[in-house]
């Protein structure tokens, strides 16, 4: 259990991606992608427990085994009901404020974890996540962000109101979709892609890696970033991608992209 400004990290991850499958330990400069996410998440301020929640199938007992030997907590559940196991992953480590990730996110940067925490705690919303063409509730005149580097904020309160209410299979896939799709049950905040994050206005881009192709493009950017600072920013990302117009076409699209 996490005290007060402190939050758990939640990452959402499996090994049998239809599109994908193994991606979650795929290597990313000498380390699994996973731990990458980790590190990343590690550097922010205000991240305490990190907790993979994964799936009970046989083929993530690898995860398990990853999880065991880096000392990351792990929670097994549901395989089809993703929101169901985020709730029980959070109640059985006492999470109270909960950050999540998704394991296909390897560019989450700490600057946007503390930004999301910031403003949940100081303006008290239901749940915050950067913008992105993910929302089409919210306000069209955004900055958004690129995908596929997104923090998501919400107290297990909230998290148990939507497991409660959402019966919908895609929602119980997706697990904040009917949160998103439910501004009038839960006060959203969004961080936009302006004042410190203005030069992150890129919502053509997407960073989240569902194919082989997405991988070797995360692999470019670490390959031209890391050894430089091992926590290199979004920032950073982006100009190395624009760096290499060769690699371009290793981009994912943003079809089925709204939560």
């Amino acid at each position: 259990m996490n005290g007060p400004d402190i939050a758990t990290g939640l990452i959402a991850a499996r090994m049998g991606s239809s599109r994908f499958a193994g991606k979650t330990l795929a290597d990313v400069q000498g380390k699994p992608m996973l731990g990458r996410i980790v590190e990343r998440m590690r550097a922010s301020s205000y991240i305490g427990d990190i907790v993979v929640a994964t799936t009970e199938l046989e083929i993530d007992d690898e995860l398990q085994a990853w999880c065991d030997e880096a000392g990351i907590q792990c929670f097994r559940g549901s395989s089809d009901d993703v929101l169901g196991r985020l709730r029980s992953a959070a109640e059985a480590f006492d999470a109270e404020t909960i950050l999540e990730v998704l394991g296909d996110n390897p560019l989450i940067h700490s600057d946007l974890i503390d930004a999301a925490l910031e403003q949940f705690w100081q303006k008290k919303n239901d749940y915050v996540a950067t913008v992105t063409h993910e929302y089409p509730n919210a306000d069209p005149t955004l900055n958004r962000f690129p995908i596929g580097i997104r923090p998501q904020v919400f107290s297990i309160d909230t998290l148990r109101r939507c497991e409660d209410l959402a019966r919908d299979p895609d929602n119980r896939e997706h697990a904040t979709s009917f949160i998103a799709q439910h501004p009038e049950l839960f006060d959203i905040g969004y961080i936009e892609a302006s004042g410190q994050f203005a030069d992150l206005h890129r919502p053509d881009l997407t960073f989240a890696v569902n194919h082989p192709e997405n991988l070797d493009l995360i692999r470019v950017i670490f390959d031209k970033c890391y050894f430089i600072d091992a926590n290199f920013s979004v920032s950073d990302a982006c100009k190395a991608y624009d760096e290499r117009p060769d690699i371009h076409s290793l981009m994912g699209d943003q079809v089925g992209g709204s939560v």
